[in-house]
């Protein structure tokens, strides 16, 4: 029992509701930074993303999309990566929450790859293949099966080589594990409310496949990571 998923339960994250200050918002986002570091967040990402790198033999960069970018260290992580490999990279992040873009912007000031857009995840003003490949990494649970798959649609339009999703796997081990470590490493009341709720939030890697089949994905393949991580690859190429 303790292993099998518990029903999705989705709830508002209190980051969403975007009713907090800056400066907490700011120290929240430092949280998250951290879980990404040592709990494979960044490692997960660019595990796949390394396929796309080792495809690409053009002196023209590779263009990404990082969709619903919150504080783009995901694109930064990727970025670093890139630059490691000397390969040249265009990213466009984007998201709704200004705060979020704020802060964002603020930390990429050494990463003049990364150009930000304020948009709508939704509704994103971006033409059919505009993109190498997109990435969206820790935002696929903030919304209902309904919105993701229609994200899943969309980013699998804009991509011309295919598209990274990177999220968390519900589990009942890791709510607890979450729920746990956020009140032993932060007093962030964000954090502490929204971590746990995120996890109850995720999708399992069966979800994760019946969603991209109603998406209309035709290859593409689920990863299981840990800890309670998966990796949603659409390879076009």
């Amino acid at each position: 029992m303790i292993f099998s998923a518990p029903p999705r339960n989705l709830r508002p994250e209190l980051l969403d509701l975007d009713e907090a200050s800056f400066e907490e918002v700011r120290d929240s986002l430092q949280d998250v930074r951290r879980v990404n570091r040592y709990l494979s967040g960044y490692r997960v990402l660019l595990h796949h993303m390394g396929r796309f790198f080792d495809r690409h033999t053009s002196s023209q960069p590779l263009t990404i999309l990082d969709a619903a970018t919150g504080s783009a260290d995901q694109p930064m992580e990727v970025v670093r990566y890139a630059r490691q490999r000397g390969i040249p990279v265009r990213v466009t992040a984007i998201d709704i929450n200004r705060k979020m873009i704020r802060f964002a912007q603020e930390e990429a000031r050494k990463f003049p790859e990364i150009r930000f857009v304020q948009c709508n995840v939704l509704e994103m003003p971006f033409r059919e293949n505009s993109f190498d490949v997109v990435i969206n990494s820790l935002a696929l649970h903030h919304f209902s099966k309904e919105h993701a798959v229609a994200m899943l649609k969309s980013f699998s339009r804009l991509a011309r080589r295919g598209v990274i999703i990177n999220d968390l796997h519900r589990s009942r081990v890791a709510y607890t594990a979450i729920y746990m470590l956020t009140r032993l490493l932060t007093h962030n009341r964000l954090t502490r409310y929204d971590a746990p709720v995120s996890v109850m939030n995720a999708f399992t890697p069966e979800e994760m496949r019946a969603m991209a089949q109603e998406a209309g994905w035709l290859q593409f393949e689920v990863h299981r990571h840990f800890p309670y991580r998966i990796a949603l690859v659409e390879n076009k190429l």
